[in-house]
C-alpha cells in the first residue's frame, strides 16, 4: 500500500514537470524591445547580420532611422550596444521601447532531411520557427544567402511543366523573408541532394520587407536615368519592378523578386525559405504559372524509422530499423561523450542493404562505453555516390555512470511509468532524489 501511494505521489510529481514544460514552450513569453542608433551608412542589412547572427534574439529589424532589436532579457542596453560595438558598429543611442508577449508557431521541416513536400499551388500558411538541428548552408551551397536563422525546406514536385511564379506573404508587413530554390533534381535524386551541394539557381537576400518570390519579368523601362547618348533615350527591357532588371539572384540592395523557373515534368526543386527577421511569425506561400506540382514522393536514400541505444551489462546495444533505402552504401556508428565538441570517433561500420522498399533491421554493439561519462551516439549513411547524411536529430544517449546515482523511476509527459525504451520525451527520476527531462 505505501508503494502505491509513492508511485501516485511520484505520478503527481511527474505531471505537475510535464505541465510546466510544456507550459514554458507553448505559451507566450515576455520580451523587450531594443531600438538601436547608429550613423546612417551602417543601418544596413549586412551590418545587422554581422552584430545578431550569433547571439539569441527573438526579432530584428530595419526601422526608420534605427535597428531594432528583440530579446528575452530586460534592462539589457549595455549588452545591446557591446554586441554592435564589438564588431565596430558606432552606436549613438540605446533605448528599450516596449515589451510584448509573443505566442511562437510550431515550425516544420526546419532541416533539410525533414524537408516537407508541397502538392499543390494552392496558398498555405506556414512559419520559420527556427534553424534546426544543423546550419546547412555553406559557402558552397549557400549563394546569395549567410547563415539560416528561422528556415523552413520544402521539395516542389513538378508534375505539369511551364513557368513556376511564387509568392511569400509574411503576416507581419515588418518582416523580412529570403529564400533559395536548388535543382532541378529527379525524385530519385533529390533526397541525396538535401542539403544541397551547390549554389542556388535563385536567390533572394533582398533587405526590403513584404511580399517576396518568383515573378515572370516584363518589358518596361529599366532605369530611371536613360540610356544612349548623354542619356537622352528611355531604358527599354525586363524587369521585375520599376527600374530593376531582371535577375536569378539579389544581395541585400534587390527588390525582392527573381525571375521565374520554366520547369518540365517530373522535375523536383529543393526550396529553403528564411526568416531573416527572426520574428517567429508566419507566412502565406502560393504558386502560380502554367506549372503544377505534384505529390509524386520524394525518394531518400534512406528513410530511416529508428535509432535506439540501450545499456546491457556487458556495454551498450545499438540498434536501427530504415522502412525503405535507395543506393545505401554502408552506416558508420559514431560515439563521444562530448557532442557539443564535435569530437566524434567511429566505432562501428555495418553495410547497408542498397535498395529496398521492405524493413531492415541493424544493429552493432559498443562493448567499451565510458563509465564516468554520459555516451552519446550518432549514425551516418554514405551513399553509392560517395554523399553522406548524418542523422543528427537521432542522437542516442546511454548512462554508464556507476555509483551511487541509479535511474528508480521513468514516467512520460503523461505521468506514466514507462521503461527505458519508451520514445519521446520523459522524466527520470535517480536514487539521489535528481531529476531529468530526456528526449529518447
Amino acid at each position: 500500500m505505501k508503494l502505491k501511494r509513492m508511485n501516485y505521489s511520484l505520478q503527481l510529481k511527474a505531471i505537475k514537470i510535464a505541465l510546466l514544460l510544456l507550459v514554458s514552450t507553448s505559451f507566450a513569453s515576455a520580451q523587450t524591445s531594443y531600438e538601436i542608433s547608429v550613423p546612417q551608412s551602417y543601418l544596413t542589412k549586412d551590418f545587422l547580420s554581422l552584430a545578431t547572427d550569433n547571439i539569441t534574439n527573438q526579432g530584428r529589424f530595419i526601422t526608420g532611422d534605427k535597428f531594432e532589436l528583440i530579446l528575452e532579457q530586460k534592462h539589457a542596453e549595455n549588452y545591446v550596444r557591446s554586441v554592435f560595438e564589438s564588431v565596430g558598429i558606432p552606436v549613438l543611442n540605446v533605448s528599450s521601447t516596449k515589451q510584448m508577449d509573443v505566442f511562437r508557431e510550431k515550425a516544420g521541416g526546419n532541416d533539410c532531411e525533414a524537408a516537407e513536400l508541397l502538392c499543390s499551388n494552392t496558398s498555405q500558411t506556414a512559419n520559420s520557427g527556427g534553424a534546426g538541428a544543423t546550419q546547412e548552408l555553406n559557402g558552397t551551397n549557400q549563394g546569395c544567402l549567410g547563415v539560416e536563422h528561422q528556415s523552413s525546406w520544402y521539395y516542389l514536385n513538378v508534375q505539369t511543366g511551364g513557368s513556376l511564379t511564387m509568392t511569400i506573404s509574411p503576416t507581419s508587413g515588418t518582416d523580412d523573408y529570403d529564400f533559395a530554390i536548388w535543382g532541378p533534381f529527379t525524385s530519385a535524386t533529390a533526397g541525396a541532394n538535401c542539403p544541397p551541394t551547390s549554389a542556388p539557381i535563385r536567390c533572394s537576400y533582398s533587405s526590403a520587407t513584404g511580399n517576396t518570390g518568383l515573378m515572370i519579368p516584363f518589358s518596361g523601362q529599366s532605369s530611371s536615368i536613360g540610356c544612349g547618348f548623354l542619356g537622352l533615350f528611355p531604358c527599354t527591357g525586363l524587369i521585375t519592378t520599376t527600374n530593376n532588371p531582371a535577375d536569378n539572384s539579389e544581395g541585400a540592395g534587390g527588390d525582392k523578386w527573381v525571375s521565374n523557373l520554366t520547369t518540365t515534368a517530373n522535375q523536383v526543386y529543393i526550396l529553403l525559405v528564411d526568416n531573416f527577421s527572426n520574428s517567429g511569425q508566419p507566412y502565406n506561400m502560393s504558386f502560380g504559372g502554367t506549372s503544377v506540382l505534384g505529390c509524386t514522393p520524394v525518394v531518400l536514400p534512406v528513410e530511416l524509422s529508428s535509432f535506439k541505444a540501450i545499456k546491457t551489462t556487458k556495454g551498450n546495444s545499438l540498434n536501427w530499423t530504415t522502412e525503405a533505402e535507395n543506393r545505401s552504401n554502408f552506416f558508420t556508428v559514431e560515439w563521444t561523450t562530448d557532442p557539443a565538441s564535435g569530437n566524434w570517433k567511429e566505432i562501428a561500420h555495418v553495410q547497408a542493404q542498397g535498395n529496398s522498399q521492405e524493413i531492415q533491421d541493424y544493429g552493432t554493439f559498443h562493448s567499451n562505453p565510458s563509465l564516468i561519462d554520459i555516451n552519446y551516439y550518432r549514425l551516418i549513411l554514405t551513399d553509392l555516390d560517395g554523399s553522406r547524411t548524418v542523422y543528427d536529430s537521432f542522437i542516442q544517449s546511454v548512462d554508464n555512470l556507476q555509483g551511487s546515482k541509479k535511474v528508480e523511476h521513468i514516467f512520460n509527459m503523461m505521468g506514466q511509468e514507462v521503461d527505458e525504451n519508451c520514445k519521446g520525451v520523459v522524466i527520470y527520476y535517480y536514487s539521489d532524489g535528481t531529476t531529468e527531462r530526456v528526449y529518447r
